[in-house]
């Protein structure tokens, strides 16, 4: 009869675990290894609880002053400004009284009717070589930009001109504003009507009697 030492068999012992725990890890690696990709989860969007960006609030617009509205077919006489060769005739409504505001630029405003908040002929020479497009982007883009103007609403455009609606010191304008050109592309002069929502109609007929009767001069 053979006697085994207790040592022999505690390392028997131990290579016989040894052996099952590497077969068992090696099955569950295989196991790792043949099994399908796993799709991860989609992540989805999570409701916002306040909007990213604040919203501006509405702009406040105050009560037009309650002065007569412009009319369609106000009367008109012939008025020139600057110097030839970059002088300009033009119609202006009869009685309106004239204000050199600024150097290259001419308001007239009707008599009996608050400067800053009724309504207003306004016409400004253009030098250089600036085409009609181009200033009347540029014009937009001075409204749009302006600190000033608020809630600026471009209504129509063409290649001569636009209509748009602002805020401005609280009172809600409509503006029409026509560009002038001598040879089709090239802007020589700007002329802009600014007033009431009551007075479009008479501004749509005005602006429109000014463009026809401006010349060079």
């Amino acid at each position: 009869m053979t006697t085994r030492r207790p040592g022999t068999v505690v390392v028997a012992v131990v290579v016989v675990v040894l052996a099952v725990v590497g077969f068992a890890g090696g099955a569950l690696l295989a196991g790792l290894l043949d099994e399908e990709p796993r799709t991860l989860a989609t992540a989805a969007p999570v409701p916002a609880v306040s909007p990213s960006y604040p919203a501006d609030p509405p702009a406040e617009v105050v009560a037009d002053p309650d002065t007569p509205a412009l009319e369609p077919g106000v009367r008109t006489r012939p008025v020139e400004i600057a110097v030839a060769p970059y002088g300009l005739r033009l119609p202006v409504p009869v009685r309106w009284t004239r204000s050199d505001s600024q150097l290259g630029e001419w308001k007239w405003f009707p008599p009996d009717q608050p400067t800053d908040n009724a309504f207003f002929l306004r016409v400004r020479l253009i030098g250089g070589t600036q085409t009609r497009s181009s200033a009347l982007q540029q014009r937009l883009d001075d409204l749009g930009g302006a600190s000033s103007v608020e809630d600026l609403v471009v209504e129509s455009r063409d290649e001569a001109g636009f209509t748009a609606t602002y805020v401005l010191d609280r009172y809600r304008r409509v503006a029409m504003e026509r560009f002038l050109s001598v040879d089709g592309d090239t802007a020589y002069a700007a002329i802009a009507l600014v007033g009431r929502e009551r007075d479009r109609r008479g501004m749509a007929d005005l602006v429109e009697r000014i463009v026809r009767g401006a010349t060079t001069s």
